[in-house]
């Protein structure tokens, strides 16, 4: 599977990452902790929140099939290497459900990924990052998660519309 993960050498912003956390963990109910090492805001996925994986251009064709059913996922742009890798787009959604294998296979084909129950990810400050880790959409207060299923029929629809 695909995973990513924030660059190692990103500034961070000024901004106290302690209230940020407890932005996320209290507003939201979302599971955080800070990297000791790099101080940045981790989300604990497969639980209260999940994600998806996805390259940026594609993420934003399978964000376009959510706009049309009228959901709004919150988005995170970890930024690829100049010339080497592209960005990913990181969905986040509702809890994982069961999947059949034919579903499992076509996320696979589409090079979608997804994470280990209890993996951590980065969450982007509020702040302008330089070109680091950065919301492409943010989470809104009052606006629940897509469903996974939601998400996953999107990524779908969209794969199936390039062949």
């Amino acid at each position: 599977m695909t995973t990513a993960t924030a660059p190692q050498t990103r500034e961070l912003d000024v901004v106290d990452t302690g209230v940020l956390s407890r932005y996320h963990a209290g507003l939201r109910s979302w599971p955080t902790t800070i990297e000791p090492d790099t101080g940045e805001v981790r989300l604990s996925v497969g639980h209260a929140v999940d994600a998806l994986v996805m390259r940026a251009g594609f993420g934003g064709e399978v964000n376009h099939q959510l706009v049309q059913a009228m959901l709004r996922a919150p988005i995170i742009v970890v930024p690829g290497s100049p010339g080497t890798k592209p960005d990913d787009w990181i969905f986040l959604t509702q809890p994982r459900t069961t999947m059949r294998q034919s579903t499992s296979a076509d996320l696979v084909s589409a090079q979608v990924g997804w994470y280990e129950v209890g993996a951590t990810i980065p969450l982007p400050a509020f702040g302008s990052t330089n070109g680091g880790l950065r919301w492409v959409q943010r989470p809104k207060s009052g606006v629940e998660l897509p469903g996974w299923g939601a998400v996953v029929g999107a990524v779908r629809r969209t794969f199936g519309r390039t062949w």
